[in-house]
């Protein structure tokens, strides 16, 4: 053992290239990785949606959900599934079990769902898909008081301006009615006319389509014949010929019908502060990057403003990345904070050089593991992050303790190189005992199952890798760099006042901490090991109060901590059928106690509490299933920064809750902020 670590303590130009060789692919790699607020995985969930237009909930259990849950039951891998039927939609969600391969599963749904032969003749084909998590980047809010359509137009300019920005390819809108082209008839005009009703629905089914007639060859080119006549607008369906008299008299749809060019009458309605508005959502892939993504569209938002017409208002909404920057900062001050303290300490009782090359195991293990991780493909998330900030404080101990043996041989007057590797050997074998411990008790949260264990897959991988970059640090590189160590007992000449009474200082210091050890820490530790059964009962005790604490209640337990969150949202849901303005009138109570509950709070900074805020008929913002219909929406409110507003967020949902009251009628209403961590099982 004590030859290899000469053979590397006495190299040190192989011990640069290596040491530049790291920082090379920590460079690469950051420059590389994805970064994204959490990582991708697949929920192992499968979606099986029916449409029943004009069926009421009951007739689409049993025209629809009865069928599907019959036909699923034989599938193999389906750990458990839940049905719902609603009016016009019949669903099912299937929880694969672990084990399967979800993309063999859909495949036997897909088969089962589409052998049911019973299924109503009005029912449209299943659509079975597999239920993936959407990241979404950034929601850009488009306001100004115009109509429906000329607000539509203009959000789906900047839809498709956005999917064409480089890095973009998910972007869809929210908050706004699908277009629809009506066709009405009234029974007078068809027996006025002697006609039913199927013949017009035939009429307007066969002029309003695209045929391909083949290809006709020639010696000199191949001519490809198609008739196109399929109708795009109300304008041109009302040309449409639904009976032709034999005096060549033509009945056109125009004549017959009331045709409205317009949108669906689903009243899905999105209002900002009191200002019409219509939502563009801004997705991302599993191949591109979150915060290139926010880069990119806040120029675009910059420019486009500048481009609208007066009374047209484009801004973000909320940005999704702005967790992942604050996270990435914290982690980088916290890291240059923890080189600064390192470096500053041993100096201060130690050595220069010793203190710089003990900081340096900071970087060295953290671009170490950012080489490790884009290797296997990880990314830059919130859950790598947190990885990264819990073992800062872990991975310089090992090079602390390695040099501070290296500096008390080299204080004995051993030789340079024989100082390092005596103390390296000293230390060796309690520094990978400290860092094998830590890794094994990391490694069985790289085993945990379902929902939990992928989201925090990565948190494993990130400790465990910086940990062994600091073992190869502290044991082969630090002593290489250490092995050029001065003489510590002799004086330096300084010649500079202020490098003078540094000197003294920490001289000072240095004589201050060895008559602490001497008299204070040396007579403890003898006492503690005199009476090393009464120590054990101590710490004994200490461990068993402190697990009464927790089995007692005293120190309560959760997954995850309640945020103290920038967004509020209450989403009331009533039942089917309920008019849309009984929603409008809930949503307005709700709107008008929260802005109350701001007036009586005063904020920490003196500025509003509320930044934004936005109601939404017609739809919620926290439903995943994107269900539609008057008897459904949602309230939220965008909030001050959480260090200017000074009141948590849950102590505001709380309040809320408490003015709003009952709403009467309401099937559901709920108050809800910003959540951590993925779904999984209820408790």
């Amino acid at each position: 053992m004590k030859k290899i670590l000469t053979a590397f303590a006495a190299n040190t130009v192989f011990a640069n290239i290596v040491l530049v060789m790291i920082f090379m692919g920590g460079a690469l790699a950051l420059s590389s990785m994805l970064r994204e607020s959490f990582p991708q995985f697949s929920l192992d969930i499968i979606s099986v949606q029916v449409a029943y237009p004009g069926a009421d909930p009951e007739e689409v259990e049993e025209g629809i959900v009865l069928k599907i849950e019959e036909a699923i039951e034989a599938v193999e891998g389906i750990k458990q599934y839940t049905t719902t039927s609603s009016e016009n939609l019949g669903s099912a969600s299937l929880e694969v079990q672990d084990g399967f391969d979800i993309s063999e599963v859909l495949d036997d749904v897909k088969s089962k769902i589409d052998s049911i032969s019973t299924f109503p003749v009005d029912a449209e084909k299943p659509v079975v898909t597999e239920v993936l998590i959407k990241d979404s980047v950034m929601l850009l809010a488009l306001s100004g008081t115009l109509s429906d359509k000329q607000l539509k137009v203009f959000a789906e300019q900047v839809r498709d301006e956005v999917r064409l920005l480089p890095g973009i390819s998910q972007v869809e809108l929210f908050g706004a009615r699908d277009y629809e082209i009506s066709v009405e008839v009234s029974e007078q005009q068809l027996r006025r006319y002697g006609i039913t009703f199927e013949q017009v629905a035939r009429a307007i089914r066969k002029s309003s389509i695209n045929l391909h007639g083949g290809t006709i060859r020639t010696q000199g080119e191949e001519i490809r014949v198609r008739t196109v006549g399929r109708k795009y607008t109300g304008e041109e369906l009302a040309d449409v010929v639904v009976l032709a008299g034999k005096a060549g008299e033509l009945i056109t749809l125009g004549r017959l019908a009331t045709i409205r060019d317009g949108f669906t009458e689903d009243p899905i309605n999105a209002v900002i502060d009191g200002v019409p508005a219509i939502f563009v959502m801004v997705f991302k892939t599993t191949e591109e990057d979150a915060l290139h993504i926010s880069n990119t569209v806040t120029k675009y938002l910059r420019v486009k403003q500048q481009q609208l017409p007066p009374g047209i208002n484009l801004t973000d909404f909320y940005d999704n990345t702005q967790a992942l920057r604050a996270r990435i900062d914290l982690l980088t001050r916290n890291g240059l904070l923890g080189m600064a303290l390192v470096f500053f300490l041993l100096w201060l009782f130690m050595d220069l050089r010793l203190s710089f090359w003990g900081g340096m195991g900071i970087p060295i293990s953290l671009a170490g593991a950012l080489f490790i991780l884009w290797t296997i493909g990880a990314t830059i998330n919130m859950v790598s992050l947190f990885g990264f900030i819990m073992v800062l404080g872990i991975v310089v101990d090992d090079a602390i303790v390695v040099g501070e043996s290296i500096y008390v041989h080299r204080k004995n007057g051993e030789p340079p190189l024989k100082a390092a590797v005596d103390g390296v050997s000293e230390v060796a074998m309690p520094v990978v005992a400290a860092v094998i411990t830590t890794v094994v008790a990391f490694i069985p949260l790289a085993y945990v199952g379902g929902i939990m264990g992928k989201f925090i897959a990565i948190l494993p991988t990130v400790v465990i890798s910086c940990l062994l970059i600091s073992l190869v640090e502290c044991l082969l590189l630090l002593p290489a760099h250490l092995s050029h160590l001065p003489d510590l007992n002799r004086a330096a000449r300084q010649r500079n006042p202020v490098s003078r009474l540094l000197s003294r200082w920490q001289q000072f210091m240095q004589r201050g901490l060895e008559r602490f050890v001497e008299h204070r820490y040396l007579p403890f530790l003898d006492l503690v090991l005199n009476w090393r059964y009464v120590s054990l009962a101590i710490a004994l005790t200490t461990l068993m109060l402190t697990l009464g604490l927790v089995k007692g209640g005293l120190v309560k337990f959760q997954v995850f901590p309640k945020i103290d969150g920038f967004v509020i949202t209450s989403t009331v849901e009533f039942p089917e059928g309920t008019p849309a303005d009984v929603t409008k009138q809930a949503l307005q109570k709700i709107e008008q106690g929260f802005l109350r509950v701001a007036e009586r709070m005063p904020t920490a900074s003196g500025e509003p509490m509320i930044k934004k805020r936005l109601t939404l008929v017609g739809q919620t913002l926290s439903d995943k299933m994107g269900r539609k219909g008057p008897n459904l929406g949602s309230v939220q409110f965008i909030l001050l920064e959480s260090e200017k507003r000074g009141i948590h967020s849950n102590d505001l949902l709380v309040e809320w809750e408490k003015e709003v009251g009952a709403i009467a009628g309401a099937r559901a209403l709920t108050f809800e902020g910003l959540s951590a961590g993925p779904g999984g099982a209820e408790i």
